[in-house]
């Protein structure tokens, strides 16, 4: 089974090696998410004021018995921070059937990457992550 992550990014804020992201939501069909990318930079406050793209990436569903949608996920990523304390050399896995699956691909991915950060995040199956947009705050301006 596949999943289709969305994600918005601040090109104005982006650099370097980090990406100012939003991860929108795990959605079950490619163009669901892009009929909601549309909608944020078209409509949403914060993502249709400034320089905003998008992304969707595959995510295939691991562990799962069948081809069902699950209502969960669960998915690790890791990564370390710059001076800015900004996110950079982010990972992320594909996606878990279980919490426990997740926690055994934590442990294997803290073998393979040195990242100061590891996170698991559970997903729910087309759940908007983000409902609204964003606003700068003094002194945010691009690099």
């Amino acid at each position: 089974m596949i999943l289709y992550l969305l994600t918005l990014t601040d090109t104005e804020l982006s650099y370097g090696n980090h990406s100012e992201d939003f991860d929108i939501g795990l959605f079950a069909t490619e163009q669901q998410a892009e009929d909601i990318a549309r909608n944020y930079l078209q409509n949403v406050q914060g993502f249709c004021e400034f320089p905003c793209t998008y992304r969707i990436k595959q995510k295939a569903v691991l562990g799962s018995e069948d081809d069902k949608t699950p209502v969960f996920v669960w998915m690790v990523q890791g990564w370390n921070t710059n001076e800015a304390f900004d996110e950079i050399d982010v990972i992320e896995s594909d996606c878990f059937s279980t919490e426990a699956q997740a926690k055994n691909e934590l442990a294997y991915l803290k073998h393979q990457y040195e990242r100061e950060e590891w996170t698991i995040t559970r997903w729910k199956i087309d759940e908007r992550c983000w409902q609204e947009g964003f606003i700068r705050m003094d002194g945010q301006f691009p690099r």
